[in-house]
């Protein structure tokens, strides 16, 4: 690589709006300090995995007290200009998250209570089965449930986005028969790629693309690659969607792992036939969140124009938010 390749490289990727679909990373000042290293605009990180509403209240005030402190580079994102704005301030945006619904406790009303609250990204399942369904470790797809189908109903009507990640196929089928506007899988792998019967089929990616909805490929070793991925396996994930459906339906959710204690694994629940023994290293070239760049570089490498590269880094999540959150 010529020195005016890796100029045009780091122009590229501090022109661009880059969000990360998912960051399941510990958040510390000294973190937040990394992403912006990385080059981050925005990034969408979870408030709890699968917390009651008491705990999830709990951990909620402690994120907002950590923001607090670190007002000067990090503030929370509510509208979709508030990203645009983090870009031209320097500043870090944050996107709340739930990774699951365990957190409204069967009370629909709490939906509404959360998006009060600065959430705006809900998933509606993890891996186990809740009021919505079942997750992907469960024994049987039992799909969509009623209460499911009043739950996306209501998320749409208060502005919520709708998450699809961890949707086992009938539930994610009956949920895209469900929803009226575009949804995302900020943190979701394929199989073409690699067959992992976790990862996303072709008839899946091409129902998402259809909904006009984004699915960010994310960099969790197990659904990469079968053993040592590296970021070049990371992009054929990217370059299976862009070739099947076209780029304005591709992101990235790295959902990185940095900086838990070894306690942190032990709430995933995990399985032996998805989840190896912690902790996890992120694939060769992406070890840490600091190194987003290098997918800037990778995207040049394999030749995508800059206006492609730019949609994919955050661009197409970016047109999600802005339909949904206004």
């Amino acid at each position: 690589m010529t020195a005016g390749d890796a100029a045009r490289i780091r122009r590229l990727h501090s022109e661009a709006i880059v969000i990360d679909g998912m960051n399941n990373a510990r958040m510390t000042g000294g973190y937040f300090r990394s992403m912006m290293d990385g080059g981050i605009t925005a990034t969408m990180i979870p408030v709890t995995i699968s917390a009651p509403f008491r705990q999830t209240i709990d951990q909620l005030g402690e994120l907002l007290k950590l923001v607090d402190e670190n007002s000067d580079r990090v503030h929370i994102i509510r509208r979709a200009p508030e990203i645009e704005e983090a870009k031209r301030q320097g500043k870090l945006g944050l996107i709340l998250a739930l990774e699951d619904t365990r957190q409204l406790e069967d009370d629909l009303n709490l939906i509404r209570i959360y998006w009060e609250l600065g959430i705006r990204r809900m998933q509606l399942v993890h891996r186990l089965q809740n009021t919505m369904g079942a997750g992907k470790a469960e024994r049987h797809d039992s799909g969509l449930t009623r209460f499911g189908v009043q739950a996306i109903e209501r998320m749409e009507k208060v502005g919520m986005l709708v998450d699809l990640s961890h949707c086992p196929p009938k539930m994610l089928s009956d949920a895209m028969e469900v929803v009226t506007r575009p949804v995302v899988l900020s943190h979701s792998n394929v199989k073409a790629v690699f067959d992992n019967p976790y990862n996303l089929s072709d008839d899946q990616i091409e129902m998402v693309a259809r909904n006009g909805g984004v699915i960010g490929i994310s960099g969790l070793p197990y659904f990469v690659a079968e053993r040592e991925p590296t970021i070049d396996n990371v992009m054929d994930h990217i370059a299976h969607v862009e070739k099947r459906v076209g780029i304005d339906h591709v992101g990235i959710g790295l959902a990185i792992f940095e900086g838990h204690p070894a306690s942190f694994y032990d709430q995933r629940d995990r399985s032996k036939d998805a989840y190896p023994p912690p902790p996890w290293t992120w694939p060769q070239g992406i070890e840490t969140i600091a190194l987003f760049p290098n997918l800037t570089h990778k995207l040049v490498e394999r030749g995508y124009s800059e206006g492609a590269i730019k949609k994919i880094l955050g661009g197409n999540f970016l047109r999600v938010f802005k339909e949904i959150w206004g």
